[in-house]
């Protein structure tokens, strides 16, 4: 399988902090950096275990999985779409879920994961977040980490400014005081069009279709 990335999905990739919010602005190139991030952590890492959070399952299904079943070659996994898992040959796996309203996080109380993605974080609650954090675990040494991507906006928009963007400067792990008083890390790592030269190179009027937008709109989705 030949990967094209663009810098920033390589930095959200290789990216070391537990916490890692990857995006800002439209078409940077995030959903793509998520699934190919989770691909290749399935294949380093055999019989780990990983999901991708969407608000809705209509919304997984009109990007996230339409995307994976194109990008992800047949040879590495098979997807089950009625489980809506993807299963590699090394026993990975790669779920998809949702959680629309607060009550849906116990679906998933008894669940382990060793990586938890969430697409357009900004679309979530902080509870919906902090609760599915703790179902970050697993009985091996794999590398655990919550990787999020999004634009701004959304109901969760002012938690998750406050949670990435206002501990300081992005593109920087840092080390934040936990309420128990623990240490964890985070990472901002900024994304805009002009970053993802795939999108310029096969959509160069996207950017002119988003100066069509209105201004608070378009300052959010160009500018993040």
């Amino acid at each position: 399988m030949e990967l094209s990335i663009t810098t920033k999905q390589e930095r959200f990739i290789n990216a070391e902090a537990f916490e890692v919010l990857f995006g800002g602005a439209a078409g940077g190139g995030k959903s793509y950096g998520q699934l190919i991030d989770g691909f290749l952590y399935a294949l380093k890492y055999p019989r780990s275990k990983q999901i991708i959070f969407r608000r809705t399952f209509a919304d997984l299904e009109k990007s996230l999985i339409r995307v994976s079943l194109e990008v992800y070659p047949k040879e590495a996994a098979t997807y089950n779409s009625s489980k809506h898992s993807w299963t590699f040959k090394n026993g990975s796996i790669i779920d998809f879920g949702y959680i629309d309203h607060e009550k849906d996080v116990y679906q998933y109380q008894s669940a382990e994961y060793d990586v938890i993605r969430f697409d357009e974080l900004t679309h979530f609650t902080e509870y919906m977040y902090t609760y599915m954090i703790s179902r970050c675990r697993g009985a091996n040494s794999y590398p655990k980490h919550i990787k999020s991507s999004t634009n701004p906006g959304g109901v969760g928009h002012t938690w998750v400014k406050e949670r990435f963007i206002d501990i300081g400067e992005p593109d920087k792990q840092h080390e934040v005081i936990l309420d128990t008083g623990k240490k964890s890390t985070r990472i901002f790592i900024p994304s805009l069009v002009q970053d993802n030269k795939f999108m310029l190179e096969y959509d160069p009027d996207y950017i002119d279709r988003l100066d069509n937008l209105p201004e608070k709109e378009r300052q959010a989705l160009k500018y993040g």
